[in-house]
């Protein structure tokens, strides 16, 4: 995937431009790469909690927005769902389009093969996020903190293991302050609402892609991490693709 990448439908959520530690020249490799009929943003793209604290943007940072820009230009259906860190997004959801990409608080978007998908950022069914809104900024702010260290602990000899700190601890801590399963469940429930036989969501940072008693659960990861996309194809498949700055690593069609 050195060429340009077609897809048919392409869903990446929390980017966190903005935030230290953001893999944004690995997102703006991706991003440079891509040819798709249709774009998901999937919410926490641009971290509003991280600016309000301090103003850090970078070149990187624009330049990530003009290839959306770029790929606005070259036809492609653009579609933006906010979520918790960039809900500024959200108070102006009314004006539906913006610069040629679409507004939505959620979505429901229809695969190759007929499958009918609910998209959501997801933070409505975070426990924390929706119900200790103090606790998830704090947490957070401790997490850009210790992502930044951790990433240069990970540039000494030996000390590799480090680079996957952050996301374990950040795993851990949804494990501990929120039920097994009930964000999978919470999906599960509103896309049964809507006729829908999955959900494809952001939010925890966890990509997935896995099918049980009919109900598929899929999330984009994330680009500080995980540096995955959710993608389809043209018959309607649905993978990961794991990405690096020399460009793919992996693709798979399950992840528990």
């Amino acid at each position: 995937m050195t060429a340009k990448s077609a897809f048919r439908t392409v869903f990446i959520s929390d980017t966190h431009l903005g935030m230290t530690g953001v893999r944004n020249r690995t997102l703006l490799s991706f991003l440079e790469t891509l040819s798709c009929e249709t774009l998901y943003l999937v919410g926490d793209m641009i971290d509003g909690w991280a600016l309000q604290r301090r103003w850090q943007w970078s070149a990187t940072d624009d330049a990530v927005l003009m290839q959306i820009n770029r790929l606005v230009g070259a036809g492609t259906r653009v579609v933006y769902i906010p979520g918790n860190h960039d809900d500024m997004v959200r108070r102006v959801l009314d004006v539906e389009r913006f610069h040629g990409v679409e507004l939505r608080m959620n979505d429901t978007h229809e695969l190759a093969d007929g499958r009918r998908f609910y998209v959501t950022h997801g933070d409505q069914f975070d426990a924390v996020t929706r119900n200790m809104e103090w606790l998830s900024r704090f947490g957070h702010v401790l997490y850009e903190g210790y992502t930044a260290i951790m990433r240069q602990v990970a540039k000494v000899p030996g000390f590799g293991w480090a680079r996957n700190m952050p996301a374990q601890v950040k795993s851990l801590s949804k494990r501990i302050f929120q039920p097994q399963g009930a964000f999978e469940r919470g999906l599960k429930r509103e896309a049964a609402a809507l006729d829908a036989v999955g959900a494809i969501a952001g939010h925890i940072h966890r990509p997935a892609l896995n099918t049980k008693d009919g109900f598929t659960y899929a999330n984009c990861g994330d680009w500080i991490e995980s540096c995955t996309a959710l993608v389809e194809n043209n018959e309607g498949r649905l993978s990961l693709v794991y990405w690096s700055d020399e460009g793919l690593t992996d693709e798979k069609e399950y992840v528990a």
